[in-house]
């Protein structure tokens, strides 16, 4: 299953908010969302948008952390790393309604673990912390620019949308 905002009846730049309950970090947290924005092709001018605020306790006002308004036809994911603390706090997860009402945002997991999180791009020629279990016939190798395999199907780099 999944949430979405309903755009049926909303009139562009409403907003449907979603409020965590009371939560506490005592330790570095991982905030993992999988999300996605459809819009027609019509409104790309004012683009849907899902924002993502933390509110502390004692605070009147709410601080922006991540923000997305790129639609896409596939579920995307965001990971984000929220400073441990003694105060308690609120996630704020806000979806604003852009131009036309044929937008659409849905959320499938929202999901918050202790610990940083694990996010890797292999720029750094390393595999980030994880082991590749050696096999004498298949392998996990860090690449860039030329592709070993010369039937690969893989279009571009995800990190800087250069050729491979």
């Amino acid at each position: 299953h999944y949430i979405y905002v309903d755009t049926s009846f909303a009139k562009q730049g409403e907003k449907a908010v979603l409020l965590s309950s009371d939560l506490q970090a005592e330790e570095w947290s991982c905030l993992r969302l999988v999300y996605q924005i459809t819009t027609s092709s019509g409104s790309l001018t004012d683009p849907s948008q899902l924002n993502l605020y933390v509110r502390f306790e004692d605070e009147s006002f709410d601080r922006l952390l991540w923000s997305a308004k790129e639609p896409s036809d596939s579920w995307l994911i965001a990971s984000l790393d929220l400073q441990n603390g003694s105060k308690k706090f609120n996630i704020l997860i806000e979806g604003v309604l852009g131009q036309g009402n044929t937008a659409s945002i849905a959320l499938f997991e929202i999901k918050l673990t202790t610990g940083y999180c694990i996010e890797c791009d292999f720029e750094e020629n390393h595999l980030c912390g994880f082991v590749n279990r050696w096999n004498p016939n298949v392998n996990w190798f860090v690449g860039g620019g030329t592709i070993r395999n010369t039937h690969s199907n893989l279009p571009q780099d995800h990190t800087f949308k250069s050729e491979l």
